[in-house]
């Protein structure tokens, strides 16, 4: 047997014992729904059912909130002013930040508990699936709003996402919203750009709006060139939107040219 022969019957091998793998994983513990525990698959269709999309012809375009394209209560503007404000360098730049927002879903129902799942209980295999669920957010908004949504995506030079602070790192394992953002980058067709560091350890959802607004200001810095980029911003939840201005901000300020702002989830 030659060379190539050997590698090719050894990566057969390897396939069939990670199968052999996994099916003795699901005899032992099966396959659950993140959401209700049902047994059969990441994410039921019962769940998927209850999941409430946000309609991206009346979302607030600054903040994600849905029904708020005439005036938003939730950031205080509308499609045409108000929203959330630019600071520091971003604001002598006139730039808004972020750009544009979209959130896929609103955050009650199952998705909490999908995102638990996958943020603090490990189930990594959810990582495509949430992916998935933004990209069709984005698509859906492009064709459903050109007029407020047009190139979301498709204008874009990049992906990028808002990382977990080491302490958060340390403690999971895992970067969930790099994961996230290989799979949306890669089911898009653009390059990810892992650009940003987060400092500081805490926890922001112990935070009131005031609290998360404080610290999220200079949270964040790009430790790889994005000046001339247009970019995506993934997420996983938008609360009062102060991660993605502080994250954006700090884009926009190293001289990305715009940064849209897309979560799965929005609280409201």
């Amino acid at each position: 047997m030659d060379a190539p022969q050997w590698h090719a019957r050894r990566a057969l091998w390897a396939d069939r014992a990670r199968r052999a793998g996994a099916l003795a994983l699901e005899a032992v513990a099966p396959t659950r729904c993140a959401g209700c525990e049902r047994p059969g698959s990441l994410i039921c269709d019962r769940c998927l059912a209850e999941l409430t999309p946000i309609d991206p012809a009346h979302a607030c375009l600054h903040c994600g909130a849905p029904f708020g394209d005439l005036l938003c209560t939730e950031c205080g503007g509308g499609d045409e002013e108000g929203g959330f404000a630019p600071d520091g360098d971003a604001a002598a730049a006139g730039a808004r930040i972020p750009g544009r927002c979209l959130a896929a879903a609103v955050f009650e129902g199952p998705l909490p508990r999908i995102i638990r799942a996958y943020k603090d209980g490990g189930e990594r295999r959810l990582a495509p699936l949430l992916a998935e669920l933004m990209v069709d957010a984005a698509i859906h908004a492009e064709e459903a709003a050109p007029e407020r949504y047009g190139g979301f995506v498709g204008a874009a030079d990049a992906v990028t996402f808002v990382p977990a602070t080491a302490a958060a790192f340390s403690r999971r394992g895992f970067d969930h919203m790099e994961e996230i953002a290989q799979a949306f980058s890669a089911l898009v067709g653009l390059p990810l750009a892992d650009v940003l560091v987060k400092h500081g350890s805490s926890d922001q959802r112990a935070l009131d709006r005031a609290g998360r607004a404080l610290h999220a200001r200079g949270a964040y810095e790009p430790v790889e060139p994005v000046a001339g980029l247009r970019l995506v911003l993934l997420d996983d939840v938008i609360t009062t939107g102060a991660t993605l201005r502080g994250a954006a901000g700090a884009l926009v300020a190293a001289g990305a040219v715009h940064v849209d702002a897309l979560a799965l989830a929005r609280v409201w």
